[in-house]
């Protein structure tokens, strides 16, 4: 079996029946065509569903497959922040969560997402640099802030880790390994997991190691990075001369939060030995 035969493929719900065989995760901004076009054959194979429209009629799925995971796309943060409320009655019968692309104003969307007890995933690389002071906001709000009961993607899977010392890279905490995920767009072309360009000069077996041999050439950024091996590159493409030195402030961060939390729970079992004697 090829890893290209492993990958679950995010497809338009055009294209349901061209990949059979494969786990799907099926996307489309009308609940109604779902209902519709989505059989119980199809159902053996549905990973998740990714709604791309949240101002759609969500009722037309309350009762549809109860279970099944739905990811809701914000197309524009700022701007659609209120409409998370609409999710709350969908909640009831599906596990939901957000994607929050990562621009202007998204911070906005994170906290209202979380204090609806909706798990969140932070959509973008390469941010550009005013966006590195809204990025590190978001990380202290998940960090300290109370309300937060689900995860914060990708400041979660990051955390775990570092804590547990994992060698998981973003690729696999975003969802984006190409051995993992392939994304099918609107002309049936495969890219990386919902990356907003192509790869169509990239060979997606060999992506993975191609990339972190151009990443790790001598005198590269990444080759000295003390945060390449949770990285992996990620910040590295498609612009391959991207400065990290904002980003990395955001992993310090992070990464401190880590080692401050190993340590308070390395000292549980003393202080839980101690009051048992």
């Amino acid at each position: 079996m090829t890893q290209a035969q492993l990958c679950t493929y995010n497809v338009p719900l055009a294209f349901i029946d061209s990949y059979s065989g494969h786990p799907l995760i099926v996307r489309a901004t009308d609940p109604a065509a779902v209902v519709r076009h989505v059989s119980p054959q199809h159902l053996n194979r549905l990973v998740a569903l990714q709604l791309l429209d949240i101002s759609a009629d969500l009722e037309e799925l309350e009762g549809w497959n109860p279970g099944l995971p739905i990811e809701v796309v914000l197309a524009d943060p700022e701007a659609e922040t209120m409409k998370l409320y609409r999710l709350c009655k969908l909640q009831r019968s599906h596990p939901v969560r957000v994607v929050v692309p990562i621009v202007p104003g998204f911070s906005r969307a994170v906290r209202v997402a979380s204090f609806l007890q909706l798990p969140v995933k932070l959509e973008g690389a390469q941010p550009d640099p005013e966006l590195i002071e809204e990025l590190s906001e978001a990380l202290d709000f998940f960090l300290h802030n109370k309300a937060v009961l689900q995860p914060i993607e990708y400041f979660a899977g990051l955390l775990t880790t570092v804590i547990h010392k994992q060698p998981v890279t973003l690729w696999d905490i975003q969802e984006e390994h190409p051995a993992i995920v392939r994304y099918v767009d609107e002309r049936g072309a495969e890219t990386l997991a919902r990356r907003p360009f192509t790869v169509e000069n990239e060979n997606l077996n060999s992506f993975q190691f191609e990339l972190t041999k151009r990443v790790l050439s001598p005198e590269s950024e990444c080759s000295s990075c003390e945060f390449f091996l949770n990285c992996g590159g990620y910040f590295k493409w498609p612009d391959r001369d991207f400065s990290c030195e904002g980003i990395k402030r955001v992993f310090r961060r992070l990464r401190d939060a880590a080692f401050e939390l190993h340590d308070d729970l390395s000292l549980y079992p003393t202080a839980h030995t101690e009051s048992a004697t």
